[in-house]
């Protein structure tokens, strides 16, 4: 492992069949979730995550989850409804789930309606808990990006940039190998020129915050 926890190699991506990992940006927020998680106790998981991914044998969990709609949740009900105070918070992609119809049962994705409720739900995490680690893909939630980017100089935080998804078409193999990158970003200025989905598939940007400076 690397000095510092928060620097992925490409060796060190988290690889899993299960979300095909390797393709999108769960393949560094879950490495970097269960190097935070090694060193953290009386957790608390927003969003069943690392539940779908224990089952594998990679990590062994004990903490509580929160979600109200997911069948591995712990505690099946609203963060906002939840004291936070006293746990080292984890959230994996799913703040920006919040405000959105995703899980309305309306069948549609990413339509915000509520832009507010993302950044109220990070600032609950960020006010209530220890700690955090709390991973967002940029470009998913506009209400929560605005928010980001108005704050970024308050929150300590850092980035992972996609700079290569394709395939590897240089060797005899076939089919070609999957290629793909992500770029570590110590100090994040701004987040205003990433998109999703753009201009590789699923997120581009994933800013991974800890807490208020």
């Amino acid at each position: 492992m690397s000095v510092d926890w928060r620097i992925l190699e490409k060796k060190d991506y988290f690889m899993s069949g299960y979300n095909q990992t390797w393709q999108n940006e769960r393949c560094v927020e879950l490495e970097l979730a269960f190097r935070w998680l090694e060193q953290k106790d009386k957790v608390m998981e927003v969003g069943a995550v690392i539940p779908y991914y224990a089952e594998g044998g990679y990590f062994e969990i004990s903490h509580e989850v929160i979600d109200p709609y997911d069948e591995k949740a712990t505690i099946a009900d609203f963060m906002e409804n939840i004291d936070l105070t006293g746990y080292n918070i984890l959230a994996i992609s799913t703040i920006e789930h919040i405000g959105t119809t995703d899980y309305d049962g309306s069948g549609e994705r990413q339509n915000l309606v509520d832009a507010d409720a993302a950044p109220n739900s990070l600032q609950q995490i960020l006010n209530q808990g220890d700690s955090c680690f709390v991973t967002v893909p940029i470009g998913y939630n506009s209400g929560l990006d605005d928010w980001l980017e108005e704050n970024l100089h308050r929150l300590n935080c850092f980035g992972y940039l996609k700079t290569q998804h394709g395939f590897d078409l240089s060797g005899d193999t076939w089919p070609p190998a999957l290629n793909y990158l992500w770029e570590h970003e110590p100090e994040v200025k701004s987040i205003k020129a990433h998109k999703y989905r753009e201009p590789f598939p699923y997120g581009n940007y994933v800013l991974c915050i800890e807490g208020w400076k």
